[in-house]
C-alpha cells in the first residue's frame, strides 16, 4: 500500500507543476503583450517627435539665415555710401545738377 501511495504523489505533483508552468506561461505572454503595448504606443510619439525637431530644425535654419541678412544690412548701414545709394534708389533723391528719368513699369 505504501508504494500505490507514493506512486501517486508523484503525479499530483506533475500536476500541480503544470498548473504552475501554465500559470506562469499565462502571467508571461500577458507581459509581453503589455510590453509590445507600450513599446508600440512610444514608437508612434518618438515618430511624431521626431517629425517636429525636423520641422523646428529648419525653421531654425531659415531664422540663421534672416538673422545674418539682418547683421550685413547693419553693416552696411553704417556705410554712408550705401546710405546715399538706398536713398536715391528708394526715395529718387537726386544730386544737385543730377536730372533723373522714371520708366514705366510694364503691367
Amino acid at each position: 500500500m505504501r508504494e500505490a501511495k507514493q506512486t501517486g504523489n508523484p503525479e499530483r505533483s506533475n500536476k500541480g507543476a503544470r498548473r504552475r508552468v501554465r500559470l506562469l506561461a499565462f502571467a508571461m505572454v500577458g507581459f509581453l503583450t503589455w510590453a509590445a503595448l507600450i513599446l508600440w504606443n512610444q514608437q508612434g510619439r518618438l515618430g511624431v517627435k521626431a517629425a517636429q525637431v525636423e520641422e523646428l530644425m529648419q525653421k531654425q535654419a531659415e531664422t540663421v539665415k534672416l538673422n545674418e541678412g539682418y547683421k550685413k544690412e547693419i553693416d552696411r548701414l553704417n556705410d554712408p555710401e550705401y546710405i546715399l545709394q538706398k536713398i536715391r534708389k528708394e526715395y529718387h533723391y537726386s544730386r544737385p545738377g543730377e536730372t533723373l528719368f522714371y520708366t514705366p513699369k510694364s503691367p
